[in-house]
């Protein structure tokens, strides 16, 4: 098994929860339909309000362009993913993190409703995020033993 195998399995399983939550986002908002919420209810509260889009962008359009690409990312070749790539990820989670931590708080703070499928996706991305450091840092580790060592690892 590959070093970073765990960490990369992880990404590309939540990748892809990721992206069908976003789908589902933007389809009801393009649908004009109403989330299936549950308890509490308050997800169509948070995707009516002005925070929702970003000119005629709903957030969740913005999050499934997001998830497409991390889900490119992560379902590259173990073999292939090397620092570059490991960097974007890294840089693309984190400041997805930051985003979705602006959302969760305006969730909280401003618009006092929650939206379980945005709560999702925030803890998706903050796992990405976690998954990505793993990577970004078990790809440096092998580079730098393979520069010590060549020849030894592959």
């Amino acid at each position: 098994m590959k070093p970073g195998s765990g960490p990369l399995w992880t990404a590309r399983a939540i990748a892809l929860a990721g992206f069908l939550d976003a789908m589902y986002l933007t389809a009801s908002h393009y649908a004009g339909s109403a989330l299936a919420c549950g308890p509490g209810g308050g997800c169509d509260i948070v995707t009516a309000s002005r925070y929702a889009t970003v000119g005629d962008v709903p957030i969740a359009a913005i999050g499934l362009g997001y998830y497409v690409l991390v889900n490119l990312l992560v379902w590259t070749p173990a073999a292939s993913l090397g620092r570059g790539a490991t960097a974007l990820l890294l840089g693309i989670t984190g400041a997805a993190t930051a985003v979705s931590g602006v959302l969760v708080y305006l969730q909280a703070a401003v618009i006092h409703a929650w939206c379980q499928f945005c709560l999702l996706s925030a803890a998706i991305t903050l796992g990405l995020f976690l998954c990505a450091v793993l990577l970004f840092r078990d790809v440096r580790l092998r580079a730098t033993l393979a520069e010590a060592e060549p020849g030894r690892i592959g």
